[in-house]
């Protein structure tokens, strides 16, 4: 008789494992279809995916708060290259003034000071609003290289932007970028810039 309940006891347990795994799976799978969309540059099917892990990773009280924060910074990320910089510099300015280091994460803080630097070089904007948006970007860039922040291209970002702030505090420099001599040119991608080489 105990050997029997053993024996249905491992059986639960194991099928309870097999349960987990299989909507584990299936999450990750639609993570990944989620990010094969952003890939080719299709960001509406990303979007509604993103929305839909999240709301419903939400609702299960044993799943991590990594795969939340994953979740999150795809969304961010994909809002990044839709040009949507709104939310991103909330983010960036909540960093700014926030007692708690770790209550955000650095990777959101790297995407909302491009997003600030992105803003201050669309312009024309007047110089003191120039001068604001690249301060908060530099801030939001140091507050992200000392959370730990391993990546080479956010030191480069960070020198960038202070070098423009420089320019552009002593007069050398009224907009972040030049101005295109070809006007068919797109902007720029995650892929890069379309058709240069």
């Amino acid at each position: 008789m105990r050997r029997s309940f053993g024996i249905i006891f491992v059986v639960i347990l194991l099928a309870l494992a097999a349960a987990v795994c299989l909507r584990a799976g299936v999450i990750e799978r639609r993570m990944a279809i989620a990010q094969e969309d952003m890939a080719v540059l299709d960001f509406v099917d990303p979007a509604a995916d993103y929305a839909r892990l999240e709301q419903d990773l939400g609702s299960y009280r044993l799943v991590s708060g990594d795969a939340l924060n994953e979740i999150r910074r795809r969304r961010a990320m994909l809002q990044y290259w839709q040009g949507d910089y709104a939310d991103l510099i909330e983010v960036a300015r909540a960093a700014n003034h926030s007692e708690d280091e770790t209550a955000i994460d650095p990777e959101m803080q790297v995407l909302s000071a491009n997003a600030l630097y992105r803003v201050a070089q669309r312009g024309p904007q007047d110089r003191p609003a120039l001068l604001r948006n690249l301060d908060t970007a530099i801030r939001a860039y140091a507050e992200a290289l000392r959370a730990g922040t391993q990546r080479p291209d956010v030191a480069f970002n960070y020198e960038l932007a202070v070098r423009m702030r420089v320019e552009v505090g002593a007069g050398k420099r009224k907009a972040l970028s030049d101005a295109k001599a070809d006007d068919a040119k797109t902007e720029p991608n995650m892929h890069g810039d379309p058709g240069e080489t």
